[in-house]
């Protein structure tokens, strides 16, 4: 499931358990890619109006951004349920309208509006930085600031003002998320290597990243400590990397780089 929709399903408030049956097809339908079924069930979970009214104009928002098929006026319906959700208090789906207002920014404006997104992704981060949206928020922002207009014009001045929102990642997982996007700005942008390094030494010692993004991480942190002149810790990564994926194609490429740095 995707960080999106697993957010979409986090942010459902509690309910009775009639209201949790009858709203329980509909967030179904949604995370599991389906928001051609979620929109007529979300329409008419709201239409009914009751507590539970606000959810569902939620995930009518959700449903119709995520709609495959031509809807007329799409994004403009999804924008006032989100503005008027974002509007009325400050609970989880307030914030979460507050953050799919970035999102809708960010892609599906005619035209993209980057620099709108990231005032969007800002006041979320400001006003309530532990939220789950604003912790969401936070590598959103850095990819507007590393490739966008939201950010500055010079590749070093992108990389210095994304890691200014090191401190606003509160978790692991958007602490992880904010140091790869920066890692991949660097080698983007073909600046010096060193940049990367304190990033990758970080990733490599996080605990929640998938197996496939923490192979990379050790192949990369071996080699950019290799290419900025620290051969210990580089065979140290490689020999990480040769313990944890005994069966990984680059096993071959990564002991030729040890034997480099630490011999036969």
């Amino acid at each position: 499931m995707s960080r999106g929709l697993l957010l979409v399903l986090l942010a459902l408030p509690p309910a009775g358990l009639a209201a949790a049956d009858a709203a329980a097809p509909a967030w179904q339908a949604l995370a599991a890619y389906r928001p051609v079924q979620a929109l007529p069930q979300f329409e008419q979970l709201a239409a009914r109006g009751g507590p539970d009214a606000r959810a569902a104009r939620f995930g009518e928002a959700l449903s119709l951004l995520a709609q495959p098929l031509p809807v007329a006026n799409r994004v403009g319906r999804a924008q006032a349920l989100l503005e008027a959700l974002a509007a009325d208090g400050d609970d989880d789906l307030a914030l979460g309208a507050r953050f799919y207002l970035g999102r809708l920014a960010e892609f599906q404006s005619d035209p993209p509006d980057p620099r709108r997104a990231a005032v969007e992704f800002r006041r979320l981060i400001a006003g309530h930085p532990d939220s789950v949206w604003a912790q969401a928020a936070v590598p959103r922002l850095a990819l507007l600031v590393l490739y966008t207009a939201a950010g500055p014009a010079d590749p070093a001045a992108r990389i210095a003002e994304a890691e200014r929102l090191l401190p606003d990642a509160r978790t692991a997982a958007a602490e992880a998320d904010l140091r790869l996007v920066i890692t991949d700005a660097v080698f983007h942008y073909l600046l010096p290597d060193a940049l990367a390094r304190s990033h990758l030494v970080a990733l490599a010692r996080c605990a929640v990243l998938e197996a496939t993004t923490r192979a990379d991480v050790l192949v990369q942190a071996g080699e950019v400590s290799r290419l900025t002149g620290h051969p210990a810790e580089a065979a140290g990564y490689y020999r990480t990397f040769l313990a944890e994926y005994p069966r990984e194609p680059r096993q071959f490429q990564v002991r030729l780089k040890l034997a480099q740095v630490a011999g036969p």
